[in-house]
C-alpha cells in the first residue's frame, strides 16, 4: 500500500476548496495550509487508493466540508467489514457438523477465538450447552471486535480447514460469493486445495517410505565390515622361533648330514655324492 505523502495531501485539499468554496476557507481560517497537509498525511496513513475514491464520491454530496477525521470516516467502507455477532456466530457454529467433525469455515481471527472458547460444548454438549456456548461466544466475539475497531483495524479473513475436501471447495467458493475472500485468492486456494495439516502428514508419510527405501537399499549393498587392525590376530604367519627340527649342514657338516640322509632312507643329493665332490 502507497504512503499517503504531503503531496496527496495537497492535491486533497485542493480538490475540498474547488468543491465548498468559502465555506471550505472560513472552516479552515486561522490553519496554514501546511499544517493542515500534515494532519492529513498523519491520520490517512492505511487508506487504500478504493477508500480514498470512496471518500471522494461522499464528499460530492455532502454540503459542508468534513473535518479531518470525518473525512477518513467517509474513506472507510461503512459496515467496516466486520460480521454482527449473530452472523459471526452462524459461521462459527458450522465449524463442526453434528458428529463433531470439523468443516471448513471462512472466518476472522476474532471469530476463531472466540469459538475456540466453546468448541467443546459445542462438540460434546446437548441444545441447552450449545445455547450457552452462543451467548459466552457472542460476548467474547463483540469485546474482540470492539477492542480491534478501537485500533482501526480491519477483519481479516482466513480459512480453517476441515477434513472433506468436497466441502472444503464448498465453503471457500461461497466465501468468495459472500464477498469474504477476493477472487483471486479463492482461485489459489481452489487450485491448492490441500490444508496445511494434509501437507504436513503428506511430508510425513513420504519421509517415512524414502527412509524405509533407503534402509532396503542399504541393506543390499552393504559389504561386510573390515575387521579394525587392533582386533586382527598379531602372531606371525610362519614361526621360526627354533620350533623346526635341527638339521646338520650340508656342507659345513657333510659327513653328518649324510648319516642323517642315510638314516631316514633317502638318496644323497648330487652335489653331494663323493664322484661328483670330488670333480675338480
Amino acid at each position: 500500500m502507497a504512503r499517503f505523502t504531503t503531496e496527496d495531501a495537497a492535491r486533497l485539499v485542493s480538490k475540498m476548496r474547488v468543491n465548498y468554496g468559502k465555506k471550505f476557507a472560513d472552516q479552515w481560517a486561522g490553519v496554514e495550509p501546511d499544517e493542515l497537509e500534515q494532519e492529513m498525511v498523519d491520520q490517512y496513513q492505511g487508506l487504500t487508493s478504493a477508500d480514498f475514491l470512496r471518500g471522494i464520491e461522499r464528499m460530492k454530496k455532502e454540503k459542508w466540508p468534513p473535518t479531518v477525521p470525518e473525512f477518513r470516516q467517509w474513506c472507510e467502507p461503512e459496515s467496516t467489514g466486520w460480521l454482527g455477532a449473530n452472523e459471526a456466530w452462524s459461521i462459527a457454529r458450522n465449524s463442526i457438523d453434528f458428529n463433531g467433525n470439523e468443516l471448513t469455515v471462512v472466518w476472522t481471527n476474532e471469530c476463531a477465538v472466540a469459538f475456540d472458547a466453546v468448541s467443546d460444548m459445542i462438540r460434546l454438549g446437548d441444545k441447552y450447552q450449545i445455547a450457552e456456548a452462543k451467548k459466552i461466544f457472542i460476548d467474547r466475539y463483540e469485546r474482540l471486535v470492539t477492542e480491534s475497531r478501537d485500533k482501526s483495524q480491519k477483519p481479516v479473513y482466513q480459512v480453517s480447514y476441515g477434513n472433506d475436501k468436497e466441502q472444503r471447495k464448498r465453503a471457500i467458493t461461497e466465501a468468495q460469493i459472500a464477498g469474504l475472500l477476493p477472487g483471486s485468492e479463492t482461485a489459489l486456494l481452489l487450485e491448492t486445495i490441500q490444508s496445511p495439516e494434509d501437507a504436513k502428514r503428506e511430508a510425513a508419510v513420504f519421509d517415512s517410505v524414502a527412509k524405509e527405501h533407503l534402509e532396503n537399499i542399504r541393506k543390499l549393498i552393504k559389504r561386510p565390515e573390515v575387521q579394525a587392525v587392533q582386533d586382527v590376530d598379531e602372531a606371525p604367519l610362519f614361526d621360526v622361533s627354533g620350533n623346526l627340527p635341527e638339521w646338520a649342514d650340508p656342507f659345513d657338516e657333510r659327513g653328518k648330514y649324510m648319516e642323517g640322509l642315510k638314516a631316514d632312507g633317502k638318496p644323497v643329493p648330487m652335489a653331494l655324492r663323493s664322484d661328483f665332490y670330488n670333480r675338480d
